[in-house]
């Protein structure tokens, strides 16, 4: 998305929450219990027949089908320039390429604040832009889906190497016309990691399969919520957006349907569902990275996060192996079904358009991506990779543990989320738009949006105002 409609959705949130903060606001419209029955209502409709499937007919429709993406003439490339530039928003991608190739690079490391407008600069201008560069999932369809990238076609590589990928993460990488220009090293289906003291003081078990049924409904969740409230100061999540991912994903149609602003009906229940665990006073009201947000994942007050394997292994620093001062309560924590599959995040590497060494990015991108040996390294040091075999069979590897997970072993809880993402109703404007939607839903939870109807038109207009539709 470009940054006048980032700026053009906030300010125009701000002028239309600015009005909706004067409006008289009614009684609540539902119950508590009400809002997450529909919310799991909404849920069990749309996931009924995925339910009914076969593990090994899901796992077969994560396959690449290589004639659902349109392929290019296959190049024949060679490197122009000696040098090879990298443009990356932190030390992963750098690693990667020390750890797993032979490419000798010269990487740009920039900030997860500052790489986009770098990169819309030097793409630009063509002045010092880079051969190959990392791109989040926030923002990485914005350069997919723009002539700045180049097909892996022109790249020398086939879709016959991509059998192995789980499909959404090739979906993801599509631009209009279908075409793939971008790869990902990892997938990052998403799991309930909970704390198994927590979970004991509070609910009374600790083990996985335990603690499961606490969270396999919203319904259920809801009522875990309240009991875990019982204990004073412990909370089921820190933040209302823990679980924003999870209902997000289990949409059926995506923001913008023939040319309109489309809110999901589980997105409306979202609304009620966050307003009962504000008023009930069921979460710890932090902001997702924020600094409270973090103390929370070593305090043992909160029973869960929601989210895929780096954030456990990173952000909770969680895996000694990976962290200079790992979370003092590293190996008190399991793992459990959400229950809604989702993802979050995601790393694709792309070469843009001023690629001069085409063979030795395309080297990289197989080193990193697609080389099984390298790929089976990064599995066993605790990185739920893109390839399904691998990961297929660490699942059902009956010796795999990780000592920081309590000895669990997470990868058949993820297999199951892997399997049944699609996420190809995601746009490039997706992460603004998600970003105006917490805005608006923490106004409406905080009662300055008097109801649910109110904050959709609000979220509607603001969407409308920026230009977007």
């Amino acid at each position: 998305m470009k940054t006048k409609k980032i700026i053009a959705l906030m300010l125009s949130l701000a002028m239309v929450l600015g009005v909706a903060a004067c409006t008289e606001q009614p009684a609540a419209e539902e119950s508590a219990t009400g809002a997450a029955s529909d919310v799991a209502e909404t849920t069990a409709a749309e996931s009924a027949d995925v339910e009914e499937t076969e593990s090994t007919e899901a796992t077969q429709d994560a396959t690449v089908d290589a004639s659902a993406f349109n392929e290019l003439a296959i190049a024949d490339v060679a490197d122009e320039d000696d040098e090879v530039v990298v443009y990356g928003f932190n030390e992963e991608v750098k690693g990667l390429i020390e750890s797993y190739s032979d490419i000798s690079v010269r990487y740009e490391q920039q900030t997860s604040d500052t790489i986009q407008q770098v990169l819309d600069n030097v793409l630009a201008s063509g002045e010092d832009a880079p051969d190959l560069f990392a791109c989040d999932a926030d923002y990485a369809r914005k350069y997919m889906n723009s002539n700045n990238t180049l097909p892996i076609n022109d790249l020398g590589i086939a879709y016959s190497e991509l059998t192995e990928m789980y499909n959404y993460t090739l979906q993801f990488a599509t631009d209009d016309d279908n075409i793939i220009k971008g790869l990902a090293w990892q997938a990052c289906p998403c799991g309930v990691f909970y704390n198994r003291t927590v979970a004991q003081n509070t609910l009374g078990v600790s083990e996985p399969d335990e603690v499961a049924p606490f969270f396999e409904s919203w319904d259920a969740f809801l009522e875990t919520a309240r009991t875990v409230a019982e204990t004073d100061g412990c909370a089921i999540i820190s933040s209302t957006g823990d679980i924003f991912r999870s209902i997000l994903n289990s949409r059926s149609q995506g923001w913008i349907v023939d040319g309109e602003v489309y809110i999901d009906p589980i997105m409306e229940d979202y609304f009620d569902l966050a307003k009962t665990l504000h008023d009930e006073g069921l979460t710890h009201e932090t902001s997702q990275w924020g600094d409270a947000w973090v103390a929370d994942m070593s305090n043992e007050t909160v029973l869960s996060y929601w989210g895929p394997m780096w954030l456990a292994r990173f952000s909770m620093a969680l895996d000694p192996s990976a962290n200079d001062v790992p979370n003092a309560t590293s190996g008190d924590w399991g793992i459990v079904a959400a229950p809604g599959d989702f993802y979050w995040g995601g790393t694709w590497l792309m070469a843009s358009k001023y690629c001069n060494s085409k063979a030795s990015v395309a080297q990289i991108m197989r080193d990193i991506c697609i080389d099984t040996a390298n790929l089976e390294t990064m599995a066993q040091n605790g990185e739920f990779v893109n390839n399904i075999s691998i990961m297929t069979e660490i699942g059902n590897d009956d010796s795999f543990a990780l000592e920081w997970l309590g000895g669990q072993n997470p990868i058949p809880v993820l297999l199951d989320a892997a399997t049944q993402i699609d996420n190809s109703i995601i746009t490039e404007n997706d992460q603004a738009i998600n970003d105006a939607l917490d805005v608006v839903v923490q106004s409406y939870i905080n009662g300055d949006i008097a109801s649910v109807a109110d904050a959709e038109d609000a979220f509607v207009a603001a969407v409308q105002d920026a230009g977007i539709v």
